[in-house]
């Protein structure tokens, strides 16, 4: 966050899921307190395969959908507790289909956990979210903010990739990274990293990474 901060002043934050590892309710309000000691900005905050939503909501992490001048954050959750595969059922999709399209913004970003496109990697790309094709599909066809891209963690790496001319952006992890295009569990060498999203005015998202020094 330091580090972060010391380039530029976010609009908002992004936490792409997997916020804590163990320790419940008291945990995530050590990580809410992390965020607000260092910065004033809107937070959302994703509920990753090793996250616990009821613990989210005790401690009131903020997990609603972030409204940015032309843009509108929705965010998908596509974890279960406990369970590494994602899960979008069809209640799931519905329900972000229906708040999609009452945003008011022009544009859209979607953001969720799982990642929306194989990696490379067989044993995560096994538990990414099933039939991204026609979620995406569908919400470049629905009504409200126009589906300009998405971001999504899991993956503790740099992903970008396209579906439709938009952009698909995989975050790497805060802690430590996964080795790219590995058969089997394997870590990197990299130093924790972040993604800057800069959103235009003109629907294109713009993004560097950058690593912990």
């Amino acid at each position: 966050m330091q580090q972060a901060l010391s380039e530029m002043s976010p609009s908002a934050i992004i936490a792409t899921g997997d916020l804590v590892h163990a320790g419940g309710a008291q945990v995530y309000r050590q990580f809410l307190s992390i965020i607000a000691d260092t910065c004033d900005a809107p937070l959302l905050c994703l509920p990753g395969n090793h996250d616990f939503a009821p613990e989210m909501i005790e401690a009131c992490l903020p997990m609603q959908s972030l409204n940015l001048g032309a843009w509108s954050v929705v965010g998908l959750d596509s974890h279960e507790d406990d369970v590494p595969k994602a899960q979008v059922d069809a209640a799931k999709r519905d329900a972000l289909f229906s708040h999609w399209g009452e945003q008011t913004a022009q544009f859209g970003l979607l953001a969720t956990h799982h990642p929306l496109l194989p990696i490379g990697a067989p044993w995560l790309d096994k538990d990414r979210i099933d039939d991204p094709e026609s979620l995406m599909d569908e919400l470049i066809a629905e009504g409200g903010p126009r589906f300009a891209g998405a971001i999504f963690g899991h993956a503790h790496q740099v992903i970008q990739g396209h579906y439709c001319h938009r952009p698909l952006l995989g975050t790497p992890s805060t802690a430590f990274q996964f080795l790219p295009r590995s058969k089997k569990f394997a870590i990197d060498e990299r130093p924790p990293g972040y993604r800057w999203l800069t959103l235009g005015d003109d629907g294109q998202i713009r993004s560097q990474v950058r690593w912990l020094h």
